[in-house]
């Protein structure tokens, strides 16, 4: 009697004792399992956070609707892009320089260029070869800088093929007249040039639906057009997923 007595006692402890533990095993085991959840997303966290690729922009405009006093106001406040330099057949204007905004090269040059695939993208603009140097691009992706391609509908054509991930912006003037004005006043091509800029302006102007973003310039309005670039480059970069170049194996 003395002897069952003991035993029911040692078996009372012993459901006691796991009554006891039973609630920190369950612990242990939510612990575990979280920290299996936390291995399992580490990965992707870390994806996010160590990728240092730059985003890929293209600007757009007709001629005389001011891309370069738009881009010239964005980089005084501070916008850290680099802004690939073209290389082009046309002469050099009053006031330009090698590499400000382009690099003059001769036609041989130019066609030597093309056979080597030096260049992302090249077209033939108002009379005159333009393209974009293949390395610039590549280089500063790479070193996590935002690119922005200053280049026509036609060229723009060409990179949203090879380059899916670019985001395009085209620029608008005014209106029709006020475009016609700056092209008159600023008074760098003969009359049979700007007739010409003018007649593919209609042209360009036409192709901007086929644009992630339509920014006005109209005349006074330097400084909104310039805000309104900054801020898409800063929402672009707000993106719950960034939209990195994919360069179809170039990058």
């Amino acid at each position: 009697m003395q002897h069952q007595k003991v035993l029911d006692k040692a078996n009372y402890n012993k459901e006691k004792v796991i009554c006891t533990l039973h609630p920190l095993i369950l612990n242990k085991t939510r612990e575990k399992r979280m920290r299996l959840e936390t291995q399992h997303t580490l990965p992707q966290q870390e994806h996010i956070t160590t990728r240092k690729q730059g985003l890929l922009f293209v600007l757009s405009a007709p001629s005389g609707t001011g891309k370069d006093s738009v881009i010239k106001m964005i980089r005084e406040q501070g916008a850290n892009l680099h802004v690939v330099a073209s290389v082009t057949t046309r002469a050099l204007r009053p006031g330009e320089s090698e590499g400000n905004p382009y690099f003059f090269i001769s036609q041989a040059k130019f066609d030597e260029m093309v056979a080597n695939d030096e260049l992302l993208e090249y077209a033939n603009v108002h009379g005159n070869w333009y393209g974009q140097p293949l390395e610039q691009v590549r280089q500063h992706l790479r070193q996590g800088q935002d690119v922005l391609l200053k280049i026509d509908v036609q060229g723009a054509a060409t990179v949203r093929k090879k380059v899916p991930g670019a985001i395009f912006i085209f620029l608008v003037p005014g209106s029709v007249e006020e475009l016609v004005e700056r092209l008159t006043n600023r008074d760098t091509e003969t009359d049979e040039e700007r007739q010409r800029r003018l007649m593919d302006a209609r042209f360009e102007l036409a192709q901007k639906e086929y644009y992630d973003y339509v920014i006005e310039n109209p005349q006074g309005k330097l400084h909104e057009a310039a805000n309104c670039l900054l801020a898409i480059i800063k929402a672009e970069h707000c993106r719950t997923n960034p939209r990195y170049s994919q360069f179809c194996g170039i990058i």
